[in-house]
Order: structure tokens, then C-alpha cells, then sequence
């Protein structure tokens, strides 16, 4: 593995007197073949803030969102979480994400092992946990989202409410320094959003950095510290919730929002 060392000395010295920012993004560029989704995304996340990332399709939310776990590999640009550059080579990116919990569209639940067993998975095959210690947990996380009763239920057995609560659930399980949710309630009958909503502002309340793509307005404005407006590939807008609803600068932006808010 390469030596990072005096790379990490610098990132150290650079965030020094920084220490609340969890994640800094600098200069990120994406792109699929001649296609730049992302043209130069920067911004910092601190520890404890909830971020809402909004915009129209095809703007390059879900792309941002994946590259700060490197699901997608950056084109070009650095991405340092807790003080190291996880873009560089040699960095343990599988050790990384076990601290980044994420949340999909779709839940993405194993169909053949219970409730129980999908949220016990990774902590023990990581050595996270014992068998038993994940099992303890398993339950205590079931008890705080409301559904203990579902423990030995199969995924196929719960309603898709239930299913993403479950995936927030089991991504808790590793104990995670942030949270992305990628547009966690697109996938949900609308009588299904409100469940799935109330545990994220729970979490968000308890203290959990999260970092939420999502087209729900009504959570952006309630819930985020800062809302930001992606539009081909960049950051156009982002500001307070009361001021990016109430005041909104960008002239695409406020085209966007009569048409969402209509």
C-alpha cells in the first residue's frame, strides 16, 4: 500500500482549526465519455448538518452523491473525508464506506434472509461484530424505527415503507459518521413517504450528518441546514432553507421551484 503520510500532514494542516467539517469536496469533475456531469463541484459538510440537494433530473445529484463513497470514480478533483483524500491511491476505500452509510431508490433488501439477518449481514461479515452483538443491535434498531414485529419477516412480506426503513436500518447498523440518501422516497406509493420521512428527521435530530437528494420540498425546507440547487453539473443556488425558498436568487432556480411548489 502506498505511504500517504506526508500527504495526510498536509490534509491535517489544512483543515486545522476546520475540525467540524466531515467531508470536503474540491473542484469535482465527472464525466461519461465526452459528457461532464459534474464541471467543478466544491463544498464543505460539517458534522451534524443536514444538506438537501435538489435539482432536475439528469443534473448530476445522484452522480455527486455517489462519488463522496466512490461508487463512481471522479474523473478529476479531491474528496476528503475525516481529514484524508479518498481519492488518492492506496487509501482503503472498502474500510471508508463502512463510516459512509447510504440509502438508494430502491431498498435493495436480500429476498432470502429475514428482516433480522439483512441488518445483521455486514457488521458480522466485516468483523464489525459478533454474531450475537450484531443480533442485539439488529433488534434495537428495529425498536427505533418501529418495526421489531418484522424481525423474521422476509423482505417480500413488508410494504415498501417498511423495506426502506429497513435499508436505513441496516446502513445504521455500521455505525456510520454520514448518511446519503439518494432520492430515498421516489421509489414509495405516496401514503408510504410520510414513514419513511419522520425516521430521517429523527435521525436528523439525534444529531446524524446527512447528506439527502431528494425532490421532497416540504423535508428540504423543515429539515436541512442548507439546501442546494444542482443544475447542469453545478451548484447554482444554496442557502438556508428560509432564504433559498423564500428568496431565491438564481433565475433557474426560482423557475424550478414555481414549478415543483405549484
Amino acid at each position: 500500500m502506498k505511504d500517504n503520510t506526508e500527504s495526510k500532514g498536509m490534509l491535517e494542516n489544512t483543515n486545522k482549526g476546520n475540525e467540524n467539517v466531515l467531508v470536503e469536496v474540491r473542484d469535482l469533475r465527472k464525466s461519461f465519455d465526452n459528457h461532464e456531469v459534474l464541471c467543478g463541484i466544491s463544498t464543505k459538510i460539517t458534522k451534524g448538518e443536514v444538506l438537501a440537494i435538489i435539482g432536475p433530473s439528469g443534473c448530476g445529484k445522484s452522480t455527486f452523491l455517489r462519488s463522496i463513497n466512490l461508487l463512481e470514480e471522479p474523473t478529476s478533483g479531491q474528496i476528503i473525508f475525516e481529514g484524508t483524500d479518498i481519492t488518492q491511491n492506496g487509501v482503503d476505500v472498502n474500510q471508508i464506506r463502512q463510516k459512509i452509510g447510504m440509502v438508494f431508490q430502491q431498498f435493495n433488501l436480500f429476498a432470502n434472509k429475514t428482516v433480522k439477518e439483512n441488518i445483521m449481514l455486514a457488521p458480522v461479515k466485516l468483523g464489525r461484530m459478533t454474531k450475537q452483538e450484531a443480533e442485539k443491535k439488529a433488534m434495537e434498531l428495529l425498536e427505533r424505527i418501529g418495526l421489531p414485529q418484522k424481525a423474521d419477516a422476509y423482505p417480500a412480506m413488508l410494504s415498501g415503507g417498511q423495506k426502506q426503513r429497513i435499508a436505513i436500518a441496516r446502513s445504521l447498523a455500521m455505525n456510520p459518521d454520514v448518511m446519503l440518501f439518494d432520492e430515498p422516497t421516489s421509489a414509495l406509493d405516496p401514503e408510504m413517504v410520510g414513514e419513511v420521512l419522520n425516521l430521517m428527521r429523527q435521525l436528523a435530530a439525534e444529531g446524524m450528518t446527512m447528506i439527502v437528494v431528494t425532490h421532497e420540498m416540504g423535508f428540504a425546507r423543515e429539515v436541512a441546514n442548507r439546501v442546494m440547487f444542482f443544475h447542469d453539473g453545478v451548484i447554482q443556488e444554496e442557502n438556508k432553507p428560509e432564504e433559498f425558498f423564500g428568496n431565491p436568487k438564481n433565475s433557474r432556480l426560482k423557475e424550478f421551484l414555481a414549478g415543483v411548489l405549484a
